[in-house]
């Protein structure tokens, strides 16, 4: 019996999904996936959207006009199964992240700040190490407006993450940078449209062979949220993945401070190159 194609119509954690997904035998033997990577407006061909019959997608509104939800969403067949899926972000590790600013990968507001009021790289480095709520602002507030903006993202969706997110993001860490989530969460999402479909769960041995295409970049939490948030994954000695190397956050923030000074906008490319054996200057 030929299998059926699925469609995924999502950000980079479309890609995730599938992997996860094609790691169920059962699934396989039904579909064969294909994924649309929406931020890209990579155009999804007819004979695609003619013989889908699973259509997986993250919400995306009028403004994108023959590529919003609700356009595709007409032109599949009658029969096809539909299941909106969490668009997935996380900002509460991350409080001075910057929302829209282009000037450099990961952009971080309080950082940028210090550079544009003329600190040197280095004084701006040991100012940012030392910061506490008066320049981090209400860490707490933030992480409770993006885990209700989680919530209310998720309210059409028939698998929620927000519920475990709420539950869990102190426990460990669930993303590993701002809208990249770590296997938890993942897990629990595939699981959820395996359930939908009516396939089981993954087995233990797939959760273990199953490798995040993510997983060689986390963006690090600055150390001081270990105790103004109680995480205690964020310790100050913790190095992250960085590609080949691994650094602290105190590392990572030379690094970034680096580029933000000389106009390196690419800090991914800039790390992707690092040496295993990277240690920047003092």
């Amino acid at each position: 019996m030929p299998r059926t194609l699925c469609l995924v119509h999502a950000n980079c954690q479309g890609h995730a999904l599938r992997s996860l997904l094609e790691m169920k035998p059962a699934f396989n033997r039904l579909f064969h996936v294909r994924v649309y990577t929406n931020y890209t407006r990579e155009a999804i061909r007819q004979e695609n959207i003619s013989a889908c019959g699973l259509f997986l997608y993250q919400k995306l509104d009028g403004s994108w006009g023959e590529l919003s939800s609700d356009s595709l969403l007409a032109m599949l067949p009658k029969d096809c199964l539909r299941f909106e899926i969490p668009n997935l972000f996380f900002k509460g590790y991350w409080p001075t992240w910057a929302s829209g600013d282009k000037s450099i990968d990961f952009a971080d507001s309080l950082l940028n700040e210090f550079l544009s009021r003329g600190l040197a790289p280095g004084d701006a480095l040991r100012v940012y190490e030392r910061a506490g709520p008066a320049l981090l602002g209400d860490v707490w507030g933030i992480a409770e407006e993006s885990l209700a903006e989680a919530e209310r993202r998720e309210a059409a969706c028939p698998v929620r993450c927000a519920p475990l997110l709420r539950d869990r993001w102190r426990e460990e860490q669930l993303f590993l940078t701002v809208n990249h989530p770590g296997k938890t969460l993942l897990f629990h999402l595939a699981e959820g449209l395996l359930g939908l479909l009516g396939l089981g769960r993954l087995s233990r041995s797939a959760k273990r062979a199953w490798r995040h295409p993510d997983d060689d970049f986390w963006l690090p939490i600055h150390p001081a949220l270990k105790r103004l948030l109680g995480l205690p994954f964020a310790g100050e000695g913790r190095r992250y993945p960085m590609f080949a190397t691994a650094l602290t956050h105190r590392e990572y923030t030379s690094c970034y401070l680096a580029c933000r000074n000389e106009g390196v906008k690419d800090l991914v490319a800039f790390l992707n190159h690092l040496p295993r054996d990277f240690r920047p200057a003092a």
